[in-house]
C-alpha cells in the first residue's frame, strides 16, 4: 500500500484541528486511530506516538511531525 502524500496528510490533520491551533491532542488522536477505520496495532500506535508527540505538551504538532516523516522517508 502506497503512503498518503504529505499534502493529503496535512489536510487530514487540519480537519481534526478544528480550532486551527496547529496541534492535535494525543488522547484524541489515540482514540481516533484505535477506534475508527482500520485501527492501528499497539506497536504501530507506540511507534507513531514516540515520534509525533511533544512530551512537554502531550500534543502532536502535526506540521512538525509530517516534516519529520518526510526527512525519515
Amino acid at each position: 500500500m502506497e503512503p498518503a502524500p504529505p499534502e493529503k496528510l496535512l489536510k487530514a490533520f487540519r480537519v481534526l484541528d478544528q480550532e486551527g491551533k496547529g496541534f492535535v491532542d494525543k488522547e484524541y488522536m489515540t482514540k481516533l486511530i484505535t477506534e475508527e477505520g482500520e485501527p492501528f496495532t499497539v506497536e504501530e500506535l507506540e511507534e507513531m506516538m514516540a515520534v509525533a508527540v511533544d512530551m512537554a505538551t502531550d500534543k502532536i504538532a502535526y506540521e512538525l511531525y509530517l516534516n519529520q516523516l518526510l526527512v525519515d522517508f
